[in-house]
C-alpha cells in the first residue's frame, strides 16, 4: 500500500473530526478545575484568598494569551472568557477557530499557571490542578452577554450553597445538612446560616457573591490613552446595572471610571 495514499486517508479522518466553530460570532471559552473537590480538600472554605488569587491570576494570564479576548468572568473553580474576531474586517480567528486547538491550548495554559502560581503562594492543593475546557460559539453579542449574566446567577445560588454547607458543617454531619438545606429558597438559606452560624451572607467578599472579572479599561499613561487589562473584584450585579457589561462588550473598553 502506498503510503502516500495511507497518510492521505489518515489525513481525511483527522480532518473530518477537527471542527472548527462559526467565523465572526463571539467565541465562549469556559475553562473548570478538574475533580477541584478533591484537589482543594485542604484550603479554608467556603472561601480561600489564596485559591481565589491563583484563580484570579490564572485568568488574567489567559486574556493575554487568547486573541481577540475581550472580557473574562471568574469565580469558584471557573473562567468563562468571551473572544471576538470581528472588531474589523482584517482581524482573523484565533487557530483559525478550530475547536480542539482553542479547548487544549486554553485548558494547558490554565493548569501550567495555577499550578506555578499556586506553589508560589504555597497554596495547599492535593496534588496538582488540571483544567478542563468548553468552547462554543454564541449569534450575538447580546448573547454573550446573557451567558456572563447567567453565570454570575449560578455564582450567587452556588456561594449561598457553599457558604451554608462548609459553616454548618463545622456543627452538624453531611446528612443532617441535606436535610436543614432541602427546599429552601436562597433566602432562607441565607437567614439559616445567620441563625445558625451567626454568620450574615453579604459580610462574604463581594468577589465570592458576584464573581470577578478581568477586561480592558483605559488609562492615560504620559498623556496616552491606552486599553491595559484590569482585574475587577467589586462587580455590579449585572441585572441591575446593564450598562456595565454593555459598555464593554459593544464598544471594546469600559467607560471611564473614577480609581
Amino acid at each position: 500500500m502506498s503510503s502516500v495514499k495511507l497518510k492521505d486517508r489518515i489525513d481525511i479522518y483527522a480532518d473530518n473530526n477537527n471542527y472548527r466553530l462559526l467565523n465572526r460570532v463571539p467565541i465562549i471559552i469556559v475553562i473548570n478545575g478538574r475533580s477541584f473537590h478533591k484537589v482543594t480538600s485542604l484550603i479554608d472554605k467556603p472561601y480561600c484568598d489564596n485559591f481565589a488569587e491563583s484563580m484570579l491570576s490564572t485568568t488574567v494570564k489567559l486574556c493575554m494569551e487568547i486573541e481577540g479576548a475581550l472580557f473574562s468572568y471568574q469565580y469558584n473553580d471557573e473562567i468563562i472568557i468571551v473572544a471576538r474576531n470581528d472588531q474589523n474586517s482584517d482581524t482573523l480567528p484565533w487557530y483559525d477557530n478550530k475547536l480542539q486547538k482553542i479547548c487544549s491550548i486554553t485548558a494547558s495554559i490554565a493548569t501550567q499557571h495555577f499550578n506555578l502560581y499556586a506553589s508560589n503562594t504555597n497554596l495547599n492543593l492535593m496534588g496538582d490542578s488540571l483544567f478542563t475546557s468548553q468552547v462554543f460559539a454564541v449569534p450575538t453579542i447580546a448573547e454573550a452577554i446573557n451567558t456572563i449574566i447567567y453565570k454570575q446567577q449560578q455564582n450567587f445560588y452556588t456561594s449561598i450553597q457553599f457558604s451554608c454547607f462548609y459553616e454548618l458543617l463545622k456543627k452538624y454531619d453531611k446528612s443532617t445538612i441535606k436535610e436543614m438545606l432541602a427546599d429552601l429558597s436562597t433566602d432562607e438559606k441565607i437567614d439559616l446560616l445567620k441563625q445558625e452560624c451567626n454568620i450574615d451572607f453579604h459580610e462574604y467578599p463581594q468577589s465570592f457573591r458576584r464573581g470577578s472579572a478581568c477586561y480592558k479599561s483605559p488609562k492615560v499613561i504620559d498623556g496616552v490613552v491606552k486599553n491595559k487589562w484590569i482585574v475587577n473584584t467589586e462587580l455590579p450585579i449585572f441585572t441591575k446595572d446593564q450598562s456595565f457589561l454593555t459598555n464593554i462588550f459593544r464598544m471594546g473598553s469600559d467607560i471611564f471610571r473614577v480609581e
